[in-house]
């Protein structure tokens, strides 16, 4: 009883110890204590740039301020932080996670151990640099390995860890700050929104089947792995990447599985002990649940709807590998973008409408559905569909376009219910319906 009751003690002392070292590391952070035997001057507010292409150094480390943990696993802690106007993501060890208090190793070894993943992770985010992949680069003390596409930076210091105080040798990544992709935020989302996202995740499935290290299998894809910034997806977590396809020594050895029943969807060929495409296809087996089917198969124009549903059931099944995806998406938002998808009839309500060029019509607004924002604004591929929609809604007489355009080109479209009382603006368009006003 004297034993178990001894150990208890030891147990309870060690994770405090731990849980002290993890308050330090947050304390270190925020209080700005060196990090080395330099300090240098802050910067102020308005110094620091990323879109110039500044790294990170490990002086500069202490000034990031507002330090708040968002996330942390068995391995790795991520904080949101300021640094001048600028909010990042720091990622670093999270000293009182599994990795660590299992370790039975010294604390210093302990922390190389799992400072090693956040370094490999910061390697491989550099080698992967692209749109859709979060901004992050390395710098040790001494030198910047510095990539024009990646504008953050990191510390890996030339020092061991040592919990302190005062504490020393922390290693840490800087990477472009996003928000988690969560379903409610999707599911409100617009139709065009959403249609961005899943051009993205065609973007990103076509960079891992193409990307300079070779093939890439994500393991674990999830929408956890991603964050959404300036309105794009991006991938921010490559921890479990597999590069190249698997080895096999028949087509049974390269079977594509559905996750969930465990049942064989498509079998790959086995070409000189690889499996044939294998990561491509399975990328895009992923990506299709946790992404396309939320993405895309509805809120769109009734005429696309059927091109929606087979690209998620074909990519679902194992049908298509990810350059297909991405083709098929692309094809997707270029239909959306150019308007193909309207009939002829639909192209000819347009002879209904009176055009009155640099006019506009300030009142009169109604609530439609699929709006983006107040009132009843849509956008649309030319004035011919800015006609076909206000034939659909009982109560629109008119419709303004607006000097707005989407990120598919399509123009903003305003829809009202009178056009009384016209008024001048040489950046609209007002069209009218025949006989109304």
């Amino acid at each position: 009883m004297a034993r178990v009751s001894r150990l208890g003690v030891y147990v309870t002392a060690y994770l405090c110890l731990c849980l002290l070292a993890n308050v330090a590391l947050v304390v270190i952070f925020i209080a700005g204590k060196h990090w080395t035997s330099f300090t240098p001057a802050a910067l102020s507010a308005d110094e620091w740039d990323p879109s110039r292409g500044w790294t990170f150094k490990c002086a500069d480390l202490p000034f990031i301020t507002n330090l708040s943990i968002i996330g942390s696993g068995w391995t790795k802690a991520v904080y949101r932080g300021q640094y001048g106007k600028t909010w990042l993501a720091v990622k670093t060890v999270h000293t009182s996670g599994h990795d660590m208090t299992e370790c039975l190793e010294s604390v210093s070894v302990c922390y190389q151990h799992c400072a090693a993943k956040i370094i490999k992770e910061t390697r491989l985010l550099q080698e992967l640099s692209h749109a859709n992949v979060i901004k992050i680069s390395s710098c040790n003390y001494n030198k910047v390995l510095y990539n024009p596409y990646q504008v953050y930076g990191g510390c890996i210091p030339d020092v061991e860890y040592s919990p302190g105080p005062p504490v020393a040798g922390i290693v840490a990544m800087v990477a472009e700050l996003g928000r988690p992709v969560n379903v409610i935020e999707i599911l409100q989302m617009n139709y065009e929104e959403r249609l961005k996202l899943a051009s993205d995740v065609g973007r990103i499935l076509h960079h891992l089947a193409q990307s300079p290290l070779g093939s890439l299998l994500m393991n674990d894809f999830r929408r956890e792995q991603f964050v959404i910034s300036d309105g794009s997806l991006k991938l921010s977590d490559i921890d479990d990447i597999v590069v190249g396809d698997p080895k096999c020594t028949s087509y049974k050895d390269c079977a594509i599985k559905d996750g969930i029943k465990e049942s064989i969807l498509v079998n790959l060929s086995c070409v000189t002990g690889l499996c044939k495409g294998f990561n491509s296809r399975l990328n895009a087996v992923h990506a299709s649940q946790h992404f396309m089917r939320l993405l895309i198969p509805y809120g769109g124009p009734a005429a696309l709807e059927s091109t929606c549903l087979r690209i998620v059931n074909q990519q679902s099944i194992g049908l298509l590998d990810s350059e297909a995806v991405h083709q098929e998406i692309q094809a997707l938002v270029n239909n959306y973008s150019s308007g193909a998808y309207l009939s002829a009839a639909e192209k000819e309500t347009i002879h209904s409408y009176t055009v009155l060029h640099g006019s506009t019509v300030h009142d009169a607004d109604f609530s439609c559905s699929r709006t983006l924002s107040k009132g009843c604004v849509q956008s649309v591929s030319s004035p011919a569909e800015g006609a076909w929609l206000c034939s659909q809604f009982p109560e629109c007489v008119a419709y303004v376009l607006i000097d707005e355009w989407t990120w598919t080109g399509r123009q903003v479209a305003v829809f009202k219910t009178r056009a009384r009382e016209v008024k001048g603006n040489e950046r609209h368009t007002l069209y009218i319906r025949r006989g109304q006003g």
